[in-house]
Parts: structure tokens; C-alpha cells; sequence
């Protein structure tokens, strides 16, 4: 009985190590799929006004992905996620005389950098392809 009185201590800080480990690595892939079906939503709705409204630069699309508002704010925010407008790509294909119906609106992002609560996991959840969507302008 003497020689066991630690044993109780020791599996409770094995079986406390691992259980803790799973939760950090479950709330990681949660905020991984958090922030993608975010940055998804953001993307697609500038991507829609942009679509509606006369072509007006890639400015108000830019702001509407970063900040949710066309206009920027006039106090220094950042913007969604940690984003920065160099996050941000818009491309905006005219009409051509060929293809008068043929305009084309593109808003991306690139290189997001996602922010993780486990250091072990913090690179290798990260995927090097944008998220994109691409709607015919008007």
C-alpha cells in the first residue's frame, strides 16, 4: 500500500495531459473552419455587391471584405481576422466588343495567415490556395 500512493497522481496527470491535448487540437480545427466559412461569406457578399453596383474600383470591394462597410473607417481598425487590404485581390474583366455580356468579377484572398492556440499545429493546418469566388459583373 505504501508504494502505490503516488500511482492515483501520476495516471491523473497522463489521462489530464491527453484529454487537454485533444480539447486544444478540437478548438484549433474549430477556429480553422470558423475563420475558412468566414473569409467564405465575406468573400462571396463583396463579391455580390460588387456584381449589383457599377464598377467603382477595387477599393469599396476591398474595404467590404476587410471592415464590412465600402467606405474605410476613419479610425486606424484592422481589418477582419487580422487581414490587411494586401490579403485582398480584386479583378474586375471588362466587357469586350466580341463578348458584350462577358464582364467578370474575381475577389480573393491570399496568404491569410491563421492564428492557433497550439504552436505544434500552427503551420501545418494552414492551405496555400486562396479563397475565391468569381461572379459575371454587370
Amino acid at each position: 500500500m505504501k508504494n502505490e500512493r503516488g500511482q492515483t497522481l501520476v495516471e491523473a496527470a497522463l489521462v489530464l495531459f491527453v484529454f487537454l491535448s485533444l480539447i486544444l487540437g478540437v478548438t484549433d480545427c474549430a477556429q480553422v473552419l470558423f475563420a475558412h466559412q468566414s473569409l467564405v461569406e465575406r468573400v462571396r457578399s463583396a463579391a455580390r455587391w460588387g456584381s449589383v453596383h457599377d464598377w467603382q474600383g477595387p477599393d469599396p470591394i476591398v474595404n467590404l471584405v476587410l471592415y464590412g462597410q465600402i467606405q474605410e473607417p476613419a479610425r486606424a481598425q484592422s481589418g477582419f481576422l487580422g487581414m490587411t487590404p494586401a490579403n485582398v485581390r480584386v479583378t474586375y474583366r471588362p466587357a469586350t466588343p466580341d463578348r458584350p455580356d462577358d464582364q467578370t468579377l474575381s475577389v480573393a484572398i491570399v496568404n491569410f495567415q491563421s492564428h492557433l492556440y497550439s504552436p505544434f499545429l500552427a503551420r501545418a493546418l494552414v492551405s496555400p490556395r486562396p479563397v475565391m469566388v468569381s461572379v459575371p459583373a454587370r
